[in-house]
């Protein structure tokens, strides 16, 4: 190979060389994330001396005002919170670093203090930042948008023009204000009025904020709601309806229509009143005055309703006690004897009265006489001796026809029922800004601060970290923490409702002498460094939404005390038949799940007493009421051998159920009597099934809406859902007797009650007998008789007809009175049986 081809490919080489990169170093940020992070225990309070305490300031934004909730008593706000706090252990020189003044850690890997919201009941959704700011003086910013479901004695009496006022207390869970101090980041007034950020388009406006800190900082909400959408959607269709049945009195009272009128107004708001309320808040203690305006406006309705009824009952009455004339009366009483002429025209008469009375014409009998009198002023062959023997004792009658009493009565009683009518009607921080606000830092890279070769021996002097490591150095939390195995290991538990979780047991791994650690007699450390016994809830079922307490208390003499607020989400086998006025008892059963009563026994940490009656944290004014706690303690063996030790608490707790009695069982309750008050309409008038059928509809309905709000329960069903099934019953038993009685009462096809006059027949008779003597012979007088007798005939066939139909229609009503009065009964009797029963389960 030639040395020039070898110094060519030298040449070549060279270059590619030089373009390789240089492995880099470890950058400024790694390294100074290892130094800070090396050696550094989370589950230590950061100080060097322990009797200083940890000051976090705190700092919020309300963004706005998500959900409020009556019935449950709960407020979900959404809001921008920091927490500031100092860090002792992480401070560096930022020269030493390539000028780095702040960084960002894992708020895992550092300690982090037990902040929480006491009135927090659930955790809303709010997304997860997994870090936190670190500047070099060991100032650490930790910033969240948090959604609080927070506990508030909600207030909705005025709904919707209501008011409530809210509170968030910030405070350490675990750490008293010798450890943990709490403190505004900025003045109180600043934060008060800074509203720049809240949502104010929503259904709530913020009117105020007033903070208060002393051993925690609280922080009270004042917001009224916007009640517009609730005046269009709930009060005007209301005032709607009430106007509409105002209008409806002048309807005629014996038009027939106004009760059908009524009862679609009933039944429209009766579906719109159910329909709404969901958009009502619900509340235990007391119903909410629209509530009450809702039920007032009902009960107006139905008695609106329950006058009309009345009214046409009266009428109806008034019109059957009118005395009608038969047409025979009308004819036979005034002429004895007439020609064939006069006989043509009185039969032409009664046909076009027989035809106009089909029709449904008035005015058929002044027609009737009218045309009777001039037949009888144009008759030139009656006989004055026959003439006055029929006229003889027919003149009040024939004076009666002329001026026609039916229809001026008819309209006197008509003129006065009418009278009687017509009395009876948050944008999120910029940057800059807070940027802006970076002289308010409490520490900062001002002052003294140690050098590299110094910040390795940062912890040495710390006390809590000297007791943390004295504790930890040959510790395993698998291991449960006695000295002599044959000991068992008391756990004493107690519990508070709503809901406190108390336990605390002896470590004799984690006993010191607190002359060796500064006089220190008790430290927090992580929950998770320790031993912890395997205490659970027999009848847990699912995980419950709490604030995740990471530390407990230990006392120098190994005491372990780890309180935390739980939500347990249990079995419990609840008895619904007594619903709405239920009590129930739920069981929570505390035992621990391996160890058996040689290694693990169970105490109660309080006397039984003072369990029972302690109420101090149960909020009392949602929908359950809180008797009492009782605690029971027993061992138990499942093969004869091994005993285990439990500990069940009883929670007595009672529904308040004015929200089920106003929602539910009053509009069921109004239309219960009004179907009652169906009975006095009278049962030949053709508006009582109809009137029952839209009763039984708007039932229906009513029942459809209300299912989802009934619990439901495979077993059986509630005495409530029994009470809507019966009340469904009788009113189908009340529409079958109205149908039955309305059949019985035509059942010879009646169209009006007409009386007979007295002696009609025998004039007929003696009309007769004065045709026959005049001229028994006469061919034309033989015919006039037949026609005449014709007549008689038909019209004593009508007249008994209707007796016969006036007797069916009084059967009718003797048998509606009496059906009525055993419904009565009926209603009456299971009303006070399901009221006494409710009563004494209510007092219970």
């Amino acid at each position: 190979m030639s040395p020039v081809f070898l110094l060519s490919l030298l040449l070549s080489v060279i270059p590619q060389a030089e373009l390789v990169p240089e492995k880099p170093k470890r950058s400024a940020l790694n390294q100074l994330t290892r130094l800070l992070l090396r050696k550094y225990n989370s589950g230590v309070r950061p100080v060097q001396n322990w009797t200083k305490p940890t000051t976090v300031y705190i700092d919020l934004i309300i963004q706005s005002v998500l959900d409020v909730d009556g019935q449950m008593q709960k407020v979900t706000t959404s809001i921008w919170y920091r927490q500031i706090w100092n860090d002792e252990f992480l401070v560096w020189d930022p020269e030493e670093f390539d000028g780095i003044t702040e960084i960002s850690l894992s708020s895992d890997a550092i300690w982090v203090p037990d902040v929480i919201i006491n009135e927090f009941v659930d955790v809303g959704k709010s997304p997860v930042i997994p870090y936190v700011y670190v500047n070099c003086s060991g100032t650490v910013k930790n910033y969240k948008p948090i959604q609080v479901v927070s506990a508030c004695h909600l207030e909705i009496y005025a709904f919707p023009f209501d008011k409530q006022n809210c509170t968030l207390t910030f405070r350490s869970w675990l750490h008293s204000v010798n450890e943990v101090d709490l403190a505004l980041w900025r003045p109180a007034e600043e934060i008060t009025n800074d509203t720049r950020e809240f949502m104010n388009d929503g259904e709530w406006e913020l009117l105020e904020r007033a903070f208060n800190s002393s051993l925690s900082v609280s922080l009270k909400v004042l917001i009224r709601r916007r009640p517009l959408l609730y005046v269009v959607s709930l009060l005007i269709p209301s005032i709607f309806f009430m106007v509409v049945d105002v209008t409806s009195f002048y309807l005629p009272p014996n038009s027939g229509t106004r009760i059908t009128f009524k009862t679609s107004i009933l039944l429209g708001y009766t579906v719109i009143r159910v329909n709404l309320m969901d958009e009502i808040p619900a509340t235990a203690i007391k119903t909410p005055l629209i509530g009450a305006f809702f039920a007032v406006c009902m009960a107006l309705l139905v008695l609106s309703l329950a006058m009309s009824i009345f009214v046409v009952k009266l009428l109806h009455y008034s019109e059957k006690e009118v005395k009608e004339m038969s047409i025979s009366a009308c004819l036979l009483d005034k002429y004895g004897s007439m020609d064939q002429s006069f006989i043509e025209s009185a039969f032409t008469s009664m046909k076009t009265l027989d035809d106009m009375e089909q029709s449904g014409e008035e005015g058929g009998w002044t027609k009737c006489c009218n045309d009777t009198a001039q037949a009888l002023m144009e008759s030139s062959e009656i006989t004055n001796g026959a003439q006055g023997a029929s006229l003889e004792g027919s003149s009040p009658r024939l004076e009666a026809c002329e001026k026609n009493p039916e229809q001026r009565q008819t309209a006197q009683h008509h003129e006065m029922f009418s009278t009687l009518d017509s009395s009876l009607r948050l944008h999120v921080w910029g940057g800059g800004d807070l940027l802006s606000k970076s002289d308010k830092w409490l520490f900062f890279c001002l002052g003294a601060v140690k050098k590299l070769g110094n910040n390795t021996g940062r912890f040495a002097n710390a006390t809590l970290v000297r007791l943390n490591e004295f504790l930890s150095a040959g510790y395993k939390k698998g291991v449960r923490p006695v000295r002599d195995w044959r000991q068992s290991t008391t756990v004493a538990i107690d519990l508070m409702v709503y809901a406190i979780l108390n336990v605390q047991w002896i470590d004799e791994f984690l006993a010191w002498d607190p002359e060796e650690f500064d006089n220190v007699k008790q430290i927090s450390i992580p929950t998770a460094n320790i031993w912890v016994p395997d205490i659970l809830i027999n009848e847990f079922v699912d995980v419950g939404k709490s604030p995740e307490i990471p530390y407990v208390y230990v006392g120098h003499t190994g005491l372990v005390r780890n309180y935390k607020p739980i939500q347990v989400v249990t079995a419990c086998s609840l008895n619904i038949y007594n619903f709405p006025y239920d009590v129930q008892k739920c069981s929570l059963t505390f035992q621990s799940w391996l160890h058996t009563t040689k290694d693990i026994n169970i105490t109660l940490m309080r006397t039984p007493e003072e369990v029972m009656n302690d109420k101090s944290v149960f909020m009392n004014q949602g929908e359950w009421e809180l008797l009492h706690v009782l605690s029971t303690y027993k061992e138990f063996s499942i093969d004869n051998d091994d005993y285990y030790a439990e500990m069940k608490f009883h929670v007595v707790i009672r529904r308040r159920p004015l929200f089920y009695t106003v929602n539910l069982l009053l509009p069921s309750v109004f239309l219960m009597v009004m179907d009652i008050v169906g009975f006095y309409l009278p049962p030949d008038s053709g508006e009582r099934v109809s009137f029952k059928i839209t009763l039984l509809l708007g039932y229906s309905v009513f029942l459809i809406i209300v299912s989802d709000t009934l619990p439901a329960t495979a077993i059986g069903t509630p005495l409530i859902g029994v009470y809507f099934v019966v009340c469904m019953a009788l009113l189908v038993i009340s529409l079958t007797e109205s149908v039955l009685i309305v059949r019985l009462v035509h059942k010879q096809d009646l169209q009006s009650r007409v009386p007979h006059c007295e002696g009609s027949r025998d004039s007929g008779r003696n009309l007769g007998l004065g045709l026959s003597t005049r001229d028994s012979a006469s061919p034309v007088m033989d015919g006039i008789l037949r026609e005449i007798t014709t007549i008689r005939q038909f019209l004593e066939k009508k007249d008994e007809s209707r007796e016969i139909a006036k007797e069916w229609l009084q059967v009718g009503y003797v048998l509606d009175v009496l059906l009525f009065r055993v419904y009565l009964l009926t209603v009456l009797a299971y009303s006070i049986t399901l009221g006494t029963l409710w009563s004494v389960w209510q007092n219970v």
